[in-house]
């Protein structure tokens, strides 16, 4: 796939379970121009707060620079805050000069983040819940659309989740999340359309990308709760009979990008190995 006209802005780049990072490698072997962000703090990071170190993020934009074989920026972010979101756009497009796409993989799961049963789930994990799971989806979008409307359209991918198909016991509050996430992209598909502006999220489940830099420890969580090796749980949920790699779901957002999408909007595509949602 030829992505050299595209200017795409990747959020999410550095996190767990590694979404963000094979989308970005995917678009930097497809020679689209690209700036990275995600959320870091100066330490190690943690999975459970939407953080990750601010060296994994310099360490993915290290690869993709040498995928794609040019320099790429990559920008600290605080997605759940409007005001970070707003300076991340603006300099994504000062680096690129324009935008043509942004892929939101940005998304937090754990106990503070309101893993578990929603019963039992407190109103500060519920909050935070769904700043990093809905609020986030919506401010990016939102800050997107000025630059993506100066260029005559393009596009949105924002990451969502089978649990937001589907209700999945025990996933708590980012099932609640991605399910608005998904209300959210046929709305703004609605109306983004006219601007040219096409809409579209991926919903993954399974993602097991077998890199210990990038684990998926919310799929564990949810095989353990029903007393099974995560294999098993993996053979018995999805009908392909396996988890995915985040190369996989990557796939799916270098298509809802390209051209080869061009009257695809709306849609919030399965990437599930054909679990029933």
């Amino acid at each position: 796939m030829d992505l050299s006209a595209k200017a795409i802005l990747v959020v999410g780049a550095a996190r767990p379970p590694g979404i963000g990072r094979a989308t970005a490698l995917r678009l930097a072997r497809a020679s689209a121009r690209l700036v990275l962000a995600d959320a870091v703090d100066v330490s190690q990071g943690d999975a459970g707060t939407g953080r990750v170190a601010a060296a994994k993020l310099a360490e993915v934009a290290a690869e993709v620079s040498e995928a794609a074989g040019r320099p790429v920026a990559a920008f600290p972010v605080d997605p759940t805050d409007p005001a970070s979101v707003e300076e991340l756009v603006a300099r994504a497009v000062g680096e690129l000069g324009r935008l043509d796409a942004c892929c939101n993989m940005v998304g937090a799961t754990g106990p503070a983040l309101g893993d578990g049963p929603l019963a039992a789930t407190g109103p500060d994990a519920w909050q935070r819940g769904l700043d990093w799971n809905l609020t986030a989806a919506w401010l990016i979008a939102r800050a997107c659309v000025p630059p993506l409307t100066a260029a005559g359209g393009g596009a949105i991918v924002t990451l969502s989740s089978y649990a937001g198909l589907t209700p999945v016991a025990d996933a708590g509050v980012v099932g609640v999340a991605r399910a608005a996430v998904n209300h959210l992209t046929a709305a703004l598909a609605g109306e983004l359309g006219p601007l040219g502006i096409r809409v579209n999220t991926v919903c993954p489940l399974g993602v097991h990308p077998g890199d210990p830099r990038f684990p998926n420890p919310g799929l564990v969580r949810l095989a353990e709760r029903e007393g099974l090796p995560l294999a098993d749980w993996l053979a018995r949920t999805i009908p392909l009979g396996r988890g995915q790699s985040a190369d996989e779901v990557a796939a799916a957002v270098e298509f809802l990008v390209s051209d080869a999408a061009s009257f695809v909007s709306g849609v919030n595509l399965p990437v599930a190995g054909g679990a029933a949602a």
